[in-house]
């Protein structure tokens, strides 16, 4: 049966805050508030399901605004609180809500969405990072979805899976008659084969088969039939080597790579037909062209989605933009509908008649990270043990302890957060762990004023007691520097102003920051080649299992390599082969215990994913906002009439 790791509740996100005012403050320092930020109350472990998740904040203890909603920003009562019950050991939770068949064909034709940049401009999916796969989600489903009015993980392309009692095997039941675009005939267990061995291909930039198979090696060496094991054309058992209580994430739920596309479009056109033709997927949309460098489009399907899903809008367009004033005037000028902006342009887009839609969730956390943290030495962490050796710089001022912790207290979060997202954010306490979540420990709650809380007189102090002067003269050390990499990345405008106004905060109590614009590319060639010694950068990321997120984030295993030792190394291997419930939240709170006393990084916040719209082309767009493209679900795009 399933485990009872998936049925406590803890995979779920919450519900969005509540629709409090946006209050715009100076993006600059300001004199010293006297409240911290509010707490967030600590869950309860709950028997049975709630109505809410158990650990919900409770509504009076969020930080609040003085000022009306935004125009465009859905009432509380109006929003959809999500429940607690995950899926069941025979998993058969009701299929997804699907809009009235008929539905009128909208006066736009084209429905332009502007995002700031791609991560990688691609039709191979393996060739791209998984912010690429903003590109590839109008046209291909996943195995799992998450449900947009509620976000309960649901049947997409799977109509039901059930894991062994410790998590090893999953057993899949495939979903029948679903077809391909462009006639390459049914979605079979034969297109889902291929899918696993495209992402295990030893090109492939993508960490993902390794976390769906739980085995190191890939490529010619991989047993794919091992792997996977194919009963007929519609049920399939995969077999990991040590329990994955990650499967149903990678199955969808939130990430996109294991989305099927055609096998049969791949053995007769290749790679040539993917640059010239696109992804043959399932979904509600099919590839129509692609502009280098510019965007990609789509087109609805011209015949009866299985789903019952319907666009109100004939055709899709994909385009970066990475200047905020370019997609801004966009906007402003009509040609685009739809667009990620900054909290200073939202605001000025809502005085222009412009409306604010918002994800159904608190969704999305945002951190600083310690570049260039490379501590791991032991021999267990093999070869990653000798590159972070041999990356590690000794006079990295926040090697030490007091300089991670006064960089954490010069930063005004109240007044940041107010200014990037006002009313609409929550605080977080470590990078990653939400009440939701297993592990959760109160007493980061109640010992945060201490260790995190705003006190730039604290933070010069622990400064100077690390040997570093604090008004830019000589000191035992000298004063710190620091280079701060700015870039954007798709749906995340506002990364610039959050590391901007953290330079700020910082210059305040003695702390060279030199702020230097990148691509986002270049970051994370940087980060992944440990190369980031002496420089910080912001990351927005959703919410994801814990055991997921710090291991890509937080060891010498995984993507974003900025903090990593062999005490995290070595902790989320136990977590990774744990599947009692109650343990894996011990391991789960050991890990985060230790990430908090450490300061391994600079937690801000979680927020909302918000875009903004032109409501004579744009009435709504239903989106949970915790999937790998944040604003998915291309098909609950809603027409003005």
């Amino acid at each position: 049966m399933l485990a009872r790791l998936l049925l406590n509740g803890k995979f779920l996100t919450l519900a969005l805050v509540a629709a409090l005012a946006f209050v715009i403050a100076c993006g600059g320092a300001a004199e010293e508030p006297t409240d911290a930020p509010a707490p967030t109350a600590a869950p309860t472990q709950a028997a049975a399901p709630a109505a809410t998740p158990s650990g919900a904040p409770p509504q009076e203890d969020r930080p609040t605004a003085t000022s009306a909603a935004p125009a465009g920003a859905p009432p509380q009562e109006d929003r959809p609180t999500p429940t607690s019950a995950a899926p069941a050991a025979a998993a058969t939770p009701t299929a997804m809500p699907q809009p009235t068949a008929v539905v009128p064909v909208s006066e736009t034709t084209r429905l332009v969405y502007a995002i700031g940049a791609v991560a990688n401009e691609t039709n191979r999916p393996w060739a791209g990072s998984r912010q690429a796969y903003v590109q590839y989600e109008p046209m291909l489903e996943n195995l799992l979805a998450k449900d947009v009015n509620d976000g309960q993980i649901v049947p997409r392309l799977a109509e039901s899976w059930e894991a062994s009692e410790d998590l090893s095997t999953w057993d899949i039941k495939l979903r029948e008659g679903v077809q391909f675009h462009d006639g390459w005939g049914e979605f079979t267990s034969a297109d889902l084969m291929h899918t696993l061995k495209i992402l295990c291909r030893e090109d492939s930039r993508l960490s993902t088969c390794g976390g769906i198979t739980t085995r190191s090696e890939r490529g010619d060496a991989m047993n794919y039939e091992e792997v996977l094991e194919v009963h007929d054309d519609y049920n399939v058992t995969f077999h990991g080597t040590r329990t994955n209580s990650n499967m149903l994430f990678y199955l969808g739920a939130q990430s996109g790579e294991m989305s099927p596309w055609s096998v049969a479009f791949w053995e007769a056109e290749g790679e040539a037909g993917l640059d010239e033709k696109g992804l043959v997927g399932t979904n509600t949309y099919q590839y129509l062209d692609r502009n280098q460098g510019t965007s990609i489009i789509m087109e609805k399907i011209d015949y009866d989605h299985w789903s019952g899903e319907n666009p109100e809008f004939q055709e899709l367009e994909i385009t970066w933009i990475p200047e905020d004033a370019s997609r801004y005037a966009g906007l402003l000028a009509g040609e685009i509908h739809v667009a990620d902006l900054p909290i200073d342009l939202q605001q000025d887009a809502v005085s222009e008649g412009m409306a604010l839609i918002k994800s159904r969730f608190t969704s999305n956390d945002v951190s600083i990270f310690f570049g260039g943290s490379y501590y791991a030495t032991e021999a267990e962490s093999g070869e990653f043990g000798k590159l972070s050796e041999e990356a590690h710089d000794p006079d990295q001022p926040w090697n030490d302890l007091n300089i991670r912790r006064a960089m954490n207290k010069a930063i005004n979060r109240v007044e940041l957060g107010d200014f990037l997202y006002a009313g609409y954010w929550q605080p977080m306490y470590i990078d990653g762990f939400h009440p939701t979540l297993e592990g959760w420990n109160d007493e980061w709650v109640e010992r945060y004023d201490e260790e995190y809380g705003y006190d730039p007189d604290a933070a010069r102090d622990l400064i100077e007691a690390a040997g570093y002067s604090t008004d830019r003269k000589e000191g035992p050390k000298g004063h710190i520097k620091v280079t701060a990499n700015s870039y954007v990345s798709p749906g995340e405008s506002e990364l610039p102003q959050i590391i901007e106004s953290i330079t700020q905060y910082w210059n305040q109590i003695g702390i060279e920051a030199k702020l230097v614009d990148l691509d986002g590319s270049e970051v994370a060639n940087r980060y992944r080649g440990r190369t980031m010694q002496n420089q910080v950068w912001p990351n927005i990321i959703i919410y994801f299992p814990i055991e997921y997120y710090v291991n890509i984030a937080y060891t010498s295993h995984g993507v974003t390599k900025h903090y990593e030792d062999d005490w995290l190394n070595a902790r989320i291997k136990d977590l990774q082969v744990t599947y009692d419930t109650a343990d894996r939240d011990d391991i789960a709170r050991d890990i985060g215990n230790y990430m908090y006393d450490n300061h391994v990084s600079m937690p801000l916040f979680w927020f909302p994913h918000t875009i903004t719209v032109n409501p004579e082309v744009v009435a709504d767009w239903v989106y949970p906002g915790n999937t790998v493209p944040r604003l998915c679900c291309a098909a609950y795009a809603k027409a003005a009439r």
